[in-house]
């Protein structure tokens, strides 16, 4: 069993106060009753003082201490009288002091006894914020009671371990000196037990009190006949939160009393589970979570709109067909603005455009729901971006920067937010502007608790807004769905699902907040639809039969009685785990073996055989068997039982759903709604609504990616009319277009009477939340006037080998467009650029930026460059990964071969050194640049030009960032053209010369192996072939080359090269010229490449940092010198701080890194403390070792993030070389941010 976790045992006065005992008995308590309960209270304080079961006589205590009252943190002396008593309800009257008073009540309905503070007065001089009653017992056992006990658990999301603390009260239980705080609380003994619940929220939690670690206070006391007894009370409430105008609901807290609840006859923490849910604060919309099966993320980002609404429709469409109808909750990540993380916190007003906008949005939202769909959006309550038209400096703290990756976002002050009511109204203008099947909110990154969380769900819950959160232990009372506990690959395993069995218990229904469980198991998201760069539709079908059915199958019940190996639930529902195999029984029956069931559900039942093959079932009666398919149901044949059950026979891995009789009829998908185009991303079997000609098929992969298939050999075309166009409108008619890799073959697209023409895909598609990335698709656009209400879009792939696939077609009214790409289209996309290979198929940091003055632009908040240059929009590279940014291809910019063009555009660019401008072309599967213009630091508005000559392949221009996500280093582009200048006299080398060096580092004296290859890629042999390596002064090179190279063929030389043995330390250049002739002509390529001498060996001893390193590689950006690792930039650490002792010298460093020095054997000894930097909190775990020549010298072990630094040493005599080496401690790199704590050589 996982360890409990730490509790917190104190909390600030006046909560943690040790009260006394009352010193006398009340004499005549006040009672009150129902059917079920009898209840004492003190007739001088509205305090309970027992509790009795009126039909078995047992009894549970109360307060047996007068609590003080605590105002605003300060004790006030109470004046109290008991005001009324209509025999269910008692009510008093608190006179507090300088005209302040409380109203509180005390009553009973059935088995809940209720305390309520029903008014509160008071002045202007003493405006009551905060209330306390400390040792306020609404309930209490005591160890003379047989079997009495006590479970409180709190939030945990650390999945290795569990907060709930169960523990027996008996007279040799240990008092408490001071409170203990808990989240849920139970107390029972062997006849009656009871729960806590209560609206408690803290002001400004902190300590003990945050987390809403305190919502309950329990302690140990002694009675003053010596009875150890533990008392249950509320936390603190808010009555007016700091800087509010207005107050908030009634404070209360509910205590329920129970006998044996569940039928196993023994009474304890559970029964008192089965009845808190009567009293329970329940989420809005906790009873829908059973029936959402399916949890997906449609993902758009960058202004690439890679999932338009309309798209998403047909996405749900597919989904309920192949799951007949389950229910379905799609979280719409980037709904707004140019999508995921854009424009926060503008929830209303700024819909994503290029994804469809608001009507668009709301034909999902409406449509969806008869496909069974629920929606939820994305969005942000805790940062703000400057382009949000919502942004300002009285929402956010301009110095408190928050996430940075498109742009850079600012903490918003979540408590102004409130009290202004500017929270409120944005939210209210996305609750009236979108259909009400848009009913979840997924807040992203909340992290308070107390007030500004309590207040913030209660303003959406005013406006009916059901809550999803980011981590499973916040915003916990109404929060449904937590990412982190329900996708398995985010996060590590101490923030996953509430740990707690004491909430799972009462909540298993209401919430997937949960770990995995042998018999519960937990919901789970395998995405399709890009987030995280997933796109495996077969692998996201496979999780909801796998995981999810089983889970919400469950669900459908409430837990009743859990035990080590079996957990039973209502209606008749058990399960149980023994011997390595789950089962599960409805009514008798076993529904699940293992991973194969045949699962009730509403009417049908669903069979799912991973390995396939016959499994028999308890049945009565026939059914039809269909097998399920992204078409929807496909009869199967039917079952008869005999004796009782039926044999099905199942594919493996495949799902099918039983109907007794036949099923209903299966609604038309109807591709494509609204969009305007007819199944536009060929779901359809049949290609419904186009017309084809030649070999056009329709093709499913191996990821269940849909596409319309061109096959190779005949003329293949496939078109279909577009309808309900404006005349004299622009339109932009687009699919995304795949030719065979390394195939040529000419593709029309055609519509409105204009056409473009792509003959090869060469360019890889590098956008992570596209599905097709990592393939050759790209997308292909004409754009024209519309002469009249239709036209017929036409994709037309010409006789020739090599297949062309096609898939999401679209249409959409634009601007009209002009020779130069100004950015101010609605299309998606960056304009005539795709994205390159920096960071690879990974989110990009650059997007189509909009003008928000002053905050987009030079001069707010020390921004250096302006994110727009001409009208509302530009192309905004936002310190981004080292690689090509984004670059042309032939169907958004065509260069002719034998033309000359003018390439221009206007640019700002913070900083020097970090980007240049590429000309480049593709042939023959490589992608060669000829050309890189460094772009100098520009921080205003010019204009770059630059002539192209188009020869070889197919050319392209583009953008290269030269530092791995420098912070300053923005680039903004706009107003973009290409002008032809006409034909061009002479003609380029094809091919490609590299020098590669087998090391970066050459040893004076010593001789090392440098390649140089040259690759032809002319359309002939290349002739008279001869390889130069030029090398420094001094320096020697020897090496040979020489005879032909067919087209695409390569020819490698090797050279060794030797360094003078008095070279000075320092960098020098190794350039190789080929020259060869291709056709008669003469052609010459060069290329160098820049190495390094041994830095010299120290003469005395040295730090590591000041050193210079003969290499280095690092887990997570660059190894930092007297810095901790920080992000992916170079000395962007933070100070080296070990176990709370800071460090001035020393290496910062990530798992895995390793760092060698040149020693020279001048070195006697290393030493440095080292460990995980105190940047990890919590996380991390880093093992160093110290390896000589090949030889491990030291080793630590594994430490961690609440380690101590660990002294390391190593003995180095004679060494001539020494790496510093760091590996993770067995449990993955994340958060391994390793530091080497003055680090130090002893050299002579």
């Amino acid at each position: 069993m996982p360890s409990p976790e730490p509790r917190p045992t104190g909390a600030p006065a006046p909560t943690a106060q040790n009260l006394p005992p009352t010193p006398a008995q009340v004499a005549q308590p006040v009672v009150i009753a129902s059917a079920a309960l009898r209840v004492e209270l003190d007739p001088a304080f509205p305090r309970v003082l027992g509790y009795t079961d009126r039909q078995s006589g047992a009894t549970l205590g109360g307060s047996t201490g007068v609590p003080a009252v605590v105002l605003n943190g300060q004790h006030r002396p109470a004046e109290v009288r008991l005001t009324g008593n209509d025999g269910a309800t008692a009510r008093y009257r608190l006179d507090l002091g300088d005209g302040v008073s409380l109203t509180a009540g005390i009553g009973v309905e059935g088995r809940v006894t209720t305390f309520s503070i029903d008014e509160v007065r008071d002045t202007e001089a003493f405006r009551v914020t905060t209330i306390d009653l400390p040792g306020h017992d609404l309930v209490s056992v005591s160890g003379a009671q047989p079997g009495a006990a006590t479970a409180f658990t709190r939030l945990d999301p650390n999945s290795t371990r569990t907060a709930d603390v169960f523990a027996r009260v008996t007279p040799e239980t240990a008092t408490e000196e001071t409170p203990v705080g808990a989240t849920y609380a139970i107390v029972h003994t062997d006849r009656l037990a009871a729960a806590v619940e209560t609206n408690s929220t803290y002001d400004q939690p902190s300590g003990p009190t945050d987390r809403d670690a305190a919502r309950l206070w329990h302690q140990a006391r002694k009675d003053q006949d010596g009875t150890v007894r533990v008392g249950v009370w509320s936390g603190q409430w808010t009555h007016r939160a700091s800087g509010s105008p207005f107050t908030e609901t009634r404070p209360w807290a509910k205590v329920v009393v129970t006998p044996e609840a569940n039928g196993d006859g023994t009474l304890d923490w559970q029964d008192g589970a089965i009845a808190f849910r009567s009293i329970a604060i329940k989420a809005l919309g906790a009873e829908e979570t059973r029936d959402r099966v399916v949890t997906h993320i449609p993902f758009n980002f960058s202004s690439q709109a890679t999932h338009p609404f309309l798209r998403t429709l047909d996405d749900v469409k597919r989904i309920a067909l192949s799951t007949d109808g389950l229910g379905q909750l799609a979280l719409l990540k980037g709904y707004q603005s140019e999508g995921h993380d854009s424009a926060h916190p503008d929830y209303g007003g700024n819909h994503n455009r290029r994804a469809g906008g608001l009507k668009d949005l709301n034909t999902l939202l409406r449509t969806g729901k008869a496909w069974n769909a629920t929606f939820g959006v994305h969005v942000n309550a805790t940062e703000a971006y400057p382009e949000a038209k919502s942004f300002d400096e009285q929402l956010v703290n301009k110095d408190a920067k928050g996430w940075n990756w498109l742009d850079q976002a600012y903490l918003i002050d979540q408590r102004g937010d409130l009290t202004r009511g500017t929270l409120a109204d944005r939210f209210a203008r996305l609750r009236a502007e979108t259909d009400r099947n848009l009913a979840v909110l997924y807040v992203d990154v909340f992290r308070p608790f107390g007030w500004v969380a309590d207040r913030t769900l209660a303003e959406l819950r005013a406006q009916g807004w059901q809550v999803t959160t980011e981590w499973s232990d916040k915003l916990e009372r109404s929060s449904l769905w937590a990412h982190w506990a329900n996708d398995l690959n985010y996060g590590g395993v101490t923030n996953k699902g509430l740990n707690s069995q004491i909430i799972r218990f009462i909540r298993n229904h209401e919430k997937d907040v949960w770990n995995a469980h042998p018999i519960l198991g937990n919901a789970r998201i395998v995405e399709f639809e890009g987030w995280t760069a997933e796109n495996d539709f077969t692998a996201f079908s496979r999780n909801v039969w796998e995981h999810n059915l089983p889970v919400k199958f469950l669900q459908q019940q409430r837990i009743v009685d859990w035990n080590a190996d079996e957990i039973v639930f209502t209606g008749g529902v058990r399960g149980t785990y023994r011997e390595g195999r789950r089962e599960l029984f409805a009514g008798g029956r076993k529904v699940l073996d293992g991973g194969t069931y045949l699962l009730p559900w509403k009417g049908r039942l669903y069979h799912y055989n991973p390995a396939g093959g016959e499994t028999t079932w308890a049945a009565d009666r026939a059914m039809s068997v269909y097998e399920l398919t992204d078409q929807g149901r496909v009869p199967a044949g039917t079952v008869t039982p005999s004796g009782g059950t039926i044999t099905l026979t199942a594919k493996a891995g495949v799902p099918y759903v039983l109907y007794p009789g036949r099923a209903p009829r299966q609604a038309d998908p109807g591709w494509g709604q609204g969009s305007g185009v007819r199944d536009p991303g060929f779901n359809g079997d049949r290609l419904g609504g186009w017309t084809v000609s030649g070999p056009v098929s329709v093709r499913r992969d191996a990821l269940g990616r849909r596409v319309a298939l061109l096959g190779a050999g005949a003329q293949a075309r496939l078109e279909q009319p577009l309808r309900g166009l404006r005349p004299g409108r622009t339109y932009t008619a687009s699919a995304f277009v795949e030719v065979q890799p390394g195939a040529t073959r000419a593709t029309t697209l055609e519509a409105g009477g204009r056409s473009v023409t792509v003959r090869r895909s060469t360019a890889r598609n590098y956008i992570a939340s596209d599905e097709k990335h990592d393939t050759f698709f790209q997308r292909v656009k004409v754009t024209f006037t519309a002469a009249s209400p239709s036209t017929v879009l036409r994709i037309t792939a010409a006789p020739a080998e090599g297949e062309v696939r096609v898939d999401d077609v679209r249409v959409f009214e634009r601007e009209p467009v002009s020779d130069v790409e100004n950015f101010e289209s609605v299309e998606p996309g960056w304009g005539p650029f795709v994205k390159g290979d920096a960071g690879g198929s990974f989110d990009a940091r650059t997007h189509l930026a909009e003008r928000h003055e002053p905050y987009t632009q030079a001069g707010w908040n020390g921004k250096t460059v302006d994110d727009v240059l001409n009208g509302d929009w530009s192309l905004k590279a936002h310190e981004e990964r080292q690689g090509l940014i984004y670059r042309t291809v032939p169907q958004t910019a065509l260069f002719e071969p034998g033309h000359a063009y003018e390439v221009t555009f206007s640019y700002q660019n913070a900083l020097a050194g970090t980007y240049q401008w590429v000309t480049g072309y593709d042939k023959g599967g490589a992608s060669v640049e000829t050309r890189r213009t460094p772009i100098p630091e520009q921080r205003a508005t010019a204009r770059f030009s630059e002539r192209v000559v188009a020869g070889c392949g197919d050319v392209w221009v583009g953008l290269r960032s030269l530092q791995p996500e420098l912070a300053g280093a923005d680039f903004v582009l706009d107003d973009f053209a290409v002008t032809g200048l006409g034909p061009a006299p002479g003609a380029q080398a094809c091919g490609t010369l590299e020098v590669t060096p087998a090391s970066p580092v050459f040893e004076q004296g010593a001789a090392g192996e440098v390649t140089v290859t040259f690759t032809n890629l002319e359309d002939v042999t290349a002739e008279d072939v001869a390889v130069r390596l030029d090398v420094p002064g001094g320096w020697t090179a020897e090496g040979e080359s020489g005879g032909p190279v067919e087209p695409g063929g390569r020819l490698a030389t090797t050279w060794r090269v030797t360094p003078p043995a008095d070279a000075a330390y320092g960098t020098y250049e190794l350039a190789a010229t080929v020259t060869y002739s291709a056709g008669g002509a003469a052609r010459t390529l060069t290329a160098s490449a820049a190495v390094r001498t041994l830095p010299p060996p120290p003469a005395a001893d040295a730090y590591a940092s000041d050193l210079e390193w003969v290499g280095a590689d690092n887990g997570w950006g660059p190894v930092e010198r007297d810095r901790s690792n920080g992000d992916t930039g170079p000395s962007d650490g933070g100070p080296i701080v070990i176990g709370g002792q800071a460090y001035a010298k020393g290496l910062g460093t990530h798992a895995p890194a390793k760092v060698r020095f040149h020693l020279g054997g001048r070195c006697t000894a290393f030493t440095a403390f080292v460990g995980v930097d105190d940047v990890q909190a919590t996380r991390g775990s880093v093992e160093f070792r110290v390896v000589a020549d090949g030889v491990e010298k030291a080793r630590s072990p594994v430490l961690r993030a609440a380690d101590a630094a660990y002294e390391l040493s190593a003995d180095l005599t004679g060494a001539r070389y020494v790496d510093l080496v760091v590996a993770d401690g067995g449990d993955g790199i994340g958060n391994d941010h390793a530091d080497w704590g003055v680090a130090l050589f002893a050299c002579a």
